[in-house]
């Protein structure tokens, strides 16, 4: 598994416990360390995603429900929503970071933490928010 996907693995676990416990981010992801003991790079990835996330959820929110096709976002499982959110977040901020790679790699995430359909979901979303933030 790569560094990178380590990170994102660790952000949406971070991100979710933040969201249905309300527990402080910080917190948890040190939790989420002290566990996976990964590395220092993999660390402060996962942290920058995760403040990413954090500080710009309703922009993020915004986005992500203007391209959702009869459907609000309340209703998106928060696993889903979580993963959406990062990869939109790295569409935004990592610019050194391949389109491609963002994608495959939430379809992935999706397809290993949430539904059968998760990854069929999460592509057609974020086709649309790549094209829109990225033109590709």
């Amino acid at each position: 598994m790569s560094r990178r996907r380590k990170a994102r693995e660790i952000a949406l676990q971070t991100l979710y416990a933040e969201e249905v416990s309300g527990a402080d981010w910080r917190a948890v992801l040190r939790d989420n360390v002290s566990r996976r003991k990964p590395s220092a790079e993999v660390v402060e990835y996962a942290e920058r995603l995760v403040e990413n996330v954090i500080d710009g959820k309703a922009a993020l929110d915004a986005r992500i429900e203007a391209r959702l096709v009869n459907w609000e976002i309340g209703r998106v499982s928060i696993v889903d929503k979580t993963i959406l959110r990062i990869a939109l977040s790295e569409l935004l901020r990592c610019p050194e970071v391949p389109t491609s790679v963002i994608m495959n790699e939430a379809i992935e995430i999706a397809r290993s933490f949430s539904s059968a359909d998760a990854g069929r979901f999460v592509n057609g979303v974020l086709d649309a928010l790549a094209r829109e933030v990225r033109g590709s």
